[in-house]
């Protein structure tokens, strides 16, 4: 009978768990080093897979790392650009992203379905059997598409149940023994009548030490008063790379016992937002520095930690010292650790007026409104991470804009859900306000936020708290001809090549045609790059064609561009 069991298990998910570097092989030809990692801190989310380095050029083979069958071809001018999904017989997907081509009877296939939909970004789900894959087997080559800022390969292995991402590099022989490196502890006062060093402010500690050793810059225990938190800022290195990867787990210890502990092994794509609330996000806005906190907001909703008492938050019964020590570790078991110690301050009172604060208070479990004049704001339940006591104030708007300032609580407090900001405008002119948008002012520079004018307001979702008013689109982008003069004889040339830019809301769509026929071109906003490839669209040889292409920005702005040419 337990043979029969084991034989089930196989049979159902491919290999027993302890086999999983027999699961896959490599998905490219030289040797995999990595330039990021799983889980690795990114604004708003957490990084779902490894991004193996491709040498600095595209081109490079991409291999299917196990049998299997694509279920989901993606093109995008965003996100993983040209991305391939294949779902294996051993209980996990596979995803390849930022790709520069797929191989030609997948590249035939999008180009066809592209057309049929007469649209550039697509998201395909072949069935099951149309794009069935072997271990090794090219299905693409390595590029720099989509939201890349280089040339790698984006790799991606998820659970086929749930599509949540789980870490790769442990289907893989990577070399690692490098321990993390420690750069900074963070500890916070939590509660109203809270001190660190005699402040209601968070207080800053330098690491220093070597070889998984570390010990903070003061010589003395940490003076606190009342609850209080603990952060760190940490990363982690692989063996020939220079780059700053993130660690895998991070524990608390206070005299032995452990209060916190987190690993980042799995997540799910639905609550990856909730970083915002594992991070410092105030720290993060203003300094751009990550600190991973090792205590819990009531709304985060991460499931990576475990052995959380009382939410991470530390308090001492007594005026002694105490040890805590915290671990951080990486995915191959190398581990750095800082000791220190803390005691409670006898010498702190706080009377009662001195933390009380004006707005209005905001639960976070529940829909919360504020309406004042000229400004109407609306926020779903579940819209923070903590409840917060919300201020609002304004200013008047200057010649550019065409609504009063209005400046929403702090931007250094992080917002989870959409929420509706509607601001009413200082003119009525219907032409003008057909191309207003809400902006958002840093720096004294707007930038495009969105909306549409309705019952007397500018409307639009809105995801950050900050300084809002009402701004004005009404220039059309620009086009520009790079690799042709117009009315010329392009015999020989492989593709067109345009240049599309926007100066404010940015372009939201485009439309090309040749000889009044939808055409495919390929768009890299990173670059502000279309292109119209002359073999893949089969174009008639020898004949002078026709050419237009419209672009148009957010606000509905326009612009043309035509001509003809000799191919």
């Amino acid at each position: 009978m337990m043979f029969k069991a084991i034989f089930l298990v196989i049979l159902l998910f491919g290999f027993v768990e302890g086999d999983k570097k027999e699961f896959f092989t490599s998905p490219l030809e030289i040797p995999l080093t990595l330039s990021a990692n799983f889980g690795e801190l990114r604004p708003g989310h957490f990084h779902s897979g490894i991004d193996f380095k491709t040498n600095g050029v595209t081109g490079k083979k991409v291999h299917s790392v196990a049998d299997g069958y694509i279920y989901r071809i993606s093109v995008s001018p965003g996100g993983f650009g040209n991305a391939i999904y294949i779902r294996h017989n051993n209980g996990y997907s596979t995803v390849y992203g930022h790709l520069d081509r797929f191989i030609p009877e997948i590249e035939s296939y999008v180009t066809d379905y592209q057309y049929k939909n007469n649209s550039f970004s697509v998201n395909i789900l072949p069935d099951s059997k149309t794009f069935i894959v072997r271990q090794g087997q090219v299905i693409a080559y390595s590029g720099n598409s989509g939201a890349s800022m280089g040339p790698h390969l984006h790799f991606e292995v998820r659970k086929s149940s749930n599509e949540n991402p789980v870490d790769p590099i442990q289907f893989f022989n990577i070399t690692d023994d490098i321990k993390p490196v420690l750069k900074q502890l963070t500890v916070y006062p939590l509660g109203k009548n809270s001190r660190v060093e005699g402040s209601r402010e968070k207080s800053f500690y330098t690491l220093t030490g070597s070889k998984g050793n570390y010990i903070i810059s003061s010589d003395r225990p940490v003076s606190v008063s009342g609850e209080f938190g603990i952060g760190l800022t940490a990363w982690d290195f692989l063996n020939g790379s220079w780059n700053k990867c993130g660690i895998r787990s991070l524990e608390v210890f206070v005299d032995t016992i452990l209060i916190y502990r987190h690993k980042l092994d799995e997540f799910s794509f639905s609550n990856t937002r909730y970083i915002n609330s594992h991070i410092d996000y105030e720290e993060y806005t203003k300094t751009g520095t990550y600190i991973q906190k090792a205590f819990l907001s009531p709304n985060n909703k991460l499931s990576i930690y475990d052995n959380v008492s009382k939410g991470g938050k530390i308090s001492f019964p007594d005026y002694k010292p105490h040890s805590i020590v915290i671990i951080a570790g990486d995915y191959s078991g190398n581990q750095s650790r800082v000791n220190f110690t803390a005691q409670k301050d006898s010498s702190i009172a706080v009377l009662e007026s001195e933390i009380k604060e004006a707005g209005k208070l905001m639960p976070y479990n529940r829909k919360n409104e504020f309406i004042h004049h000229d400004i109407k704001i609306s926020f779903p339940e579940y819209s923070f991470y903590d409840t917060i006591t919300f201020d609002y104030k304004k200013i008047p708007g200057d010649s550019t804009l065409l609504a009063d300032i209005h400046f929403l609580h702090t931007p250094t407090v992080p917002v989870h859900k959409f929420f509706e900001l509607s601001i009413k405008p200082a003119i009525t002119d219907t032409t003008l306000l057909s191309r207003a948008c809400i902006v958002s002012i840093n720096n004294n520079e707007a930038s495009f936020v969105g909306g549409d004018y309705r019952e007397g307001f500018i409307t639009a979702l809105v995801r950050d708290f900050g300084i809002y008013s009402i701004g004005m689109d009404t220039i059309a982008p620009e086009i520009e001809a790079l690799n042709f003069s117009p009315e010329s004889n392009l015999k020989g040339l492989g593709e067109l090549r345009l240049s599309i830019k926007d100066d404010f809301s940015g372009i939201s769509e485009y439309v090309g045609l040749i000889d009044g026929n939808w055409a495919l071109f390929e768009w890299d906003p990173k670059n502000d790059l279309i292109k119209y490839n002359f073999k893949k669209n089969n174009l008639e040889h020898n004949i002078r064609h026709s050419l237009e292409l419209t672009v148009q920005d957010a606000c509905g702005n326009q612009r043309i561009f035509e001509t003809t040419f000799f191919w």
